[in-house]
């Protein structure tokens, strides 16, 4: 099945509301000092309801929206959500019908991975500060505040894609 025009719409307002609540208020509000990745746990939680190809799109759009604003070379967000994306969506249909706390604790899991990868992706082209001794607390605090987000945000993302999985492109 294809998107429409509605649910294109509800995810790109969801998507550039994510962004504007990451670039505006999320700095100004710290849990253990660290910044929460928004549009990581985004992606991973509208992946979830996606195939692992639009999973991967998805990922890189909001990747490249991130790599705009932030301070890392360019495309370094785009190619960690991407591989982000894909993944929630190879398991999507596993997760995506259980309840909410097993997709919870799959978002918490991904984005913990998907912190590390990142940092990972940092040390291959030479950047340090991604490297810290902080990177445990880091993706520590992500994955823990991903279960909250989860919580909330579910029944938005209920109404957004009303079917259990739907595809972008075929």
């Amino acid at each position: 099945m294809t998107f429409d025009s509605r649910a294109t719409s509800r995810l790109a307002a969801i998507l550039f509301t994510v962004l504007l609540i990451q670039i505006a208020v999320i700095p100004h509000f710290r849990v253990a000092g660290y910044v929460i990745d928004l549009p990581l746990i985004a992606v991973l939680l509208i992946s979830l309801r996606l195939s692992a190809p639009n999973g991967a799109l998805t990922g890189f759009l909001v990747g490249i929206a991130i790599d705009l604003v932030i301070h890392t070379p360019f495309g370094m967000t785009a190619l960690t959500f991407s591989l982000a994306g894909y993944a929630a969506g190879t398991i999507s249909s596993q997760i995506v019908e259980r309840n909410m706390a097993t997709r919870a604790l799959a978002v918490a899991l991904l984005a913990a991975t998907t912190t590390t990868i990142f940092a990972c992706i940092g040390a291959l082209i030479g950047l340090e500060y991604v490297t810290r001794r902080e990177l445990g607390a880091i993706a520590l605090v992500t994955a823990g505040a991903s279960l909250p987000i989860t919580a909330f945000s579910d029944p938005l993302l209920r109404w957004a894609f009303p079917l259990p999985s739907v595809q972008i492109n075929e």
